[in-house]
């Protein structure tokens, strides 16, 4: 599990951030830099979150998975392996 997590993660780091995402705008539940951050963040954590990041962590997946379809089509494919991401390193 930590393994495929750190290869999820090292790609997500090698692909260009999307650039048709407005910076600083909302699209549906979230900011679309911030939960990139907040997540990737938390990611690198994995194994050792307190409860609190746990659950944070799982509110922000949850925000970002019930607002996919709001994202640009072209950067969807950026914020689901940014879901999977959350998902694996909620398994660890």
């Amino acid at each position: 599990m930590i393994s495929e997590l750190k290869q999820q993660m090292k790609r997500h780091l090698a692909d260009p951030f999307p650039q048709s995402i407005v910076k600083g705008e909302a699209y549906g539940e979230v900011d679309a830099v911030m939960i990139d951050a907040d997540i990737y963040g938390w990611a690198t954590r994995a194994g050792g979150l307190s409860g609190l990041d746990r659950t944070r962590l799982a509110e922000a997946r949850d925000q970002l998975a019930r607002s996919l379809g709001a994202l640009p089509a072209d950067a969807q494919p950026y914020y689901e392996r940014l879901l999977k991401i959350a998902n694996l390193a909620l398994a660890v």
